[in-house]
């Protein structure tokens, strides 16, 4: 998988199945992942966020069709997290058929908040 959609899908099939090491297995290992909580550097620390927030069912991302370009991908989510409807914008740097960063931001104020408990990685 090269493709930098096929990658995207992949990561958003990982999120709706709950599986944290499928979606983390996508992020080169000097990845970095942006979103409200603050900023996660390295694989590992983007591994541990997924495994403390992503359970089988907890997160149900409805992507609309990404934007590439080149090595570019913007995405716009409607995302049922535990109840709770958000919308997010996700904007992924794919090289080498790896995640080398992501950035999410939530496009209203008060989504940001579900980044307090499960944007984080655990081990800080």
């Amino acid at each position: 998988m090269s493709d930098s959609a096929e990658i995207v899908a992949a990561y958003f099939d990982g999120v709706k199945a709950g599986d944290a090491d499928a979606v983390a297995d996508l992020f080169a290992p000097d990845a970095q992942l942006i979103n409200a909580a603050g900023i996660l550097k390295g694989a590992d620390a983007i591994r541990r966020m997924y495994q403390n927030g992503l359970t089988p069912g907890a997160m149900t991302p409805s992507p609309h069709p990404p934007v590439v370009h080149g090595e570019h991908v913007a995405v716009e989510i409607d995302l049922n997290a535990n109840g709770a409807s958000l919308k997010l914008g996700d904007f992924f740097t794919i090289r080498d058929g790896k995640i080398h960063s992501l950035t999410i931001y939530s496009l209203t104020p008060s989504d940001a908040r579900l980044f307090d408990d499960v944007g984080i990685d655990p081990a800080r």
